[in-house]
């Protein structure tokens, strides 16, 4: 994995851009080959990314179980916002 000191301007650049991604690439909604393994590649090189996205397939995953594939346009923002500031 990348240690954020090896490339800090550009490290960040990469995880904005990454998230700017992130919640269409879970939801399989990325179509674009490319972009897809852009973000792979980023996710297997930076933790922090990985772990953020981690946690997003679980709360999917978990919010799926409780029997509504869709939740609360509400709840998505708070729990968005909770990632957002991990």
């Amino acid at each position: 994995m990348t240690n954020k000191t090896d490339k800090p301007d550009q490290l960040d650049s990469d995880c904005l851009e990454a998230f700017d991604h992130l919640y269409a690439y879970l939801n399989g909604e990325l179509k674009d080959p490319d972009a897809v393994a852009k973000i792979e590649h980023h996710l297997d090189h930076c933790r922090s990314c990985f772990s953020r996205a981690q946690i997003e397939r679980e709360l999917n995953a978990r919010l799926k179980q409780s029997g509504n594939d869709t939740p609360p346009e509400s709840l998505q923002n708070r729990l968005k916002k909770l990632i957002d500031n991990f």
